[in-house]
């Protein structure tokens, strides 16, 4: 009894050292200042508690209208949804870093460009990677292959709806996106439409769940550790799904290494045109078969689930807004037969759409992280000392009613004659070097789905169960997705 006693008294003081020294540092920290709720000075565990839940985006925009534009929501971390702040942290040369968080950002058995902190070595691997993702390469090499999926996911969507009365688009969607990247990334598609989603199914759900793996790990110490410990499956799954994804890299290997080359991919282009260049420094930045095992998983993560939700939430706010879609179906009509991805470009009203859209809707329109740099920052009036974790919320920036009056209303024409701040405000792929590096296939994907779905199935509607808006309210994973996780549609509307 004696020493079960001895036992409990030290854990109870160790307990009440622990909570002394967290009000202590919350009383003693130079952010103490900083507006936010009260617990934020002590502990991460409310914010914390969110992310789990998937509700951060939501929780923090009524933070931040509650508090003003810059919010304390841990001992270590300000969040600044300002103009000014935001172009601060994210603009070259300001000294802002990002943070830790990216280093568990791997999938795979190499460090990637989304995750590499250190500046200089981002810059080789964007620099190898930038000149295969240009516009004008993605449009020489990439074009067909963009169009023959687009083409074929809206003709099964059609196909859906005149056999069933609905369809589902936000699974087509991701089919079609998966099948791009695949396509891209590893030399060939996983044919995913095709199959209706049976082929590669494993593959695609460990997708999904090294995003969740992504973010937990971030939360939950030791989580490898408690998968092996505690009975849930899903736990198991999650921790499981980066192996699964990066075994799939190999595929993206062997089609590199090919002597006949007959399955490009974006890795193949990428020594291409460090070839072109003459540079001998280009051509000294290779890459391994780790690099592209890893640099593939993480392609494969970025450019599935972002550009489909993007659609996803297209197709439901024009549905919304009859008015809207007969503008775009009118103006897609004049398209000629076999137009091209820099025709739907040329589009005004279909770019609106599209800069409306990705304002309010933004699949990464998360929180992004970075350090303040050693001299320190200081925010809307606020010091914050170098070291501090900052972060912006593009979901929030976008909603400032002093840049777009009635924020929340999906209005395409607000682009007609947007002002240079609004325009700088609504960059979906955020500023800077490091910038979304696959933006241009992206908005390629999206210019040219956008077009021949509003040419084909004239007249969507959204179905029965979509009547309440709350489906489709914006929760996270590791992107934003709909809390719904679905989006049904009819056609024939008018």
């Amino acid at each position: 009894m004696a020493l079960l006693n001895s036992l409990l008294y030290t854990a109870a003081a160790f307990v009440a050292y622990y909570i002394v020294k967290r009000v202590v540092n919350g009383l003693r920290s130079p952010l103490y200042h900083v507006p936010g709720p009260w617990h934020t000075r002590f502990t991460p565990i409310v914010n914390r508690y969110y992310r789990f839940t998937g509700e951060a985006l939501l929780y923090r925009h009524e933070m931040h209208k509650r508090y003003g534009p810059l919010v304390r929501f841990e001992p270590n971390l300000v969040n600044a949804v300002d103009v000014s702040s935001w172009e601060q942290m994210h603009r070259m040369g300001t000294g802002f870093r990002k943070t830790k968080f990216y280093e568990k950002l791997r999938i795979g058995p190499a460090a990637t460009l989304f995750g590499f902190i250190d500046v200089r070595v981002h810059a080789a691997r964007r620099k190898l990677f930038s000149r295969a993702l240009t516009l004008e390469a993605l449009r020489r090499n990439w074009e067909p292959a963009v169009r023959a999926k687009v083409d074929l996911c809206v003709s099964l969507i059609k196909r859906e709806v005149e056999t069933q009365g609905t369809a589902e688009i936000s699974r087509w969607w991701k089919l079609m996106t998966g099948d791009v990247v695949t396509h891209l990334s590893f030399g060939e598609s996983f044919d995913m439409l095709a199959s209706g989603g049976a082929s590669e199914k494993k593959y695609f759900d460990a997708v999904e769940l090294a995003g969740v793996n992504i973010i937990l790990s971030d939360m939950i110490p030791f989580l490898k550790f408690w998968a092996l410990v505690l009975p849930f499956q899903i736990l198991k799954d999650i921790v499981a799904a980066q192996e699964i994804v990066a075994s799939k890299g190999a595929v993206a290997v062997r089609n590199l290494r090919a002597v006949d080359g007959d399955r490009p991919s974006l890795f193949s282009n990428m020594m291409a045109e460090a070839e072109k260049t003459g540079n001998e420094s280009d051509k000294k930045e290779s890459l391994t078969d780790d690099d592209v095992i890893s640099e593939a998983a993480s392609f494969m993560l970025a450019g599935t689930d972002t550009t489909s939700i993007s659609l996803t939430y297209l197709v439901w706010a024009v549905a919304k807004w009859p008015d809207v879609r007969r503008r775009l179906e009118a103006e897609v009509a004049t398209l000629p037969p076999n137009f091209t991805d820099k025709d739907v470009e040329a589009l005004p009203y279909l770019s609106n759409v599209l800069a409306e859209s990705l304002r309010l809707y933004n699949p990464g329109g998360v929180t992004i992280p970075r350090v303040a740099p050693p001299e320190g920052v200081t925010f809307n009036g606020h010091f914050l000392p170098g070291g501090t974790n900052v972060a912006s919320q593009g979901y929030t920036l976008s909603r400032n009613e002093s840049l777009f009056p009635d924020p929340d209303k999906f209005d395409p024409s607000r682009f007609e004659n947007a002002t240079d701040v609004q325009r700088r405000v609504a960059q979906p792929y955020g500023i800077g070097a490091r910038s979304c590096i696959g933006k241009n296939l992206a908005n390629m994907e999206l210019r040219l789905a956008t077009a021949v779905f509003f040419r084909e199935c004239r007249g969507v509607g959204l179905a029965s169960n979509m009547a309440d808006d709350r489906m489709m309210d914006q929760m996270v994973k590791f992107f934003v997705y709909p809390r719904g996780n679905r989006c049904d549609i009819t056609l024939g509307s008018d």
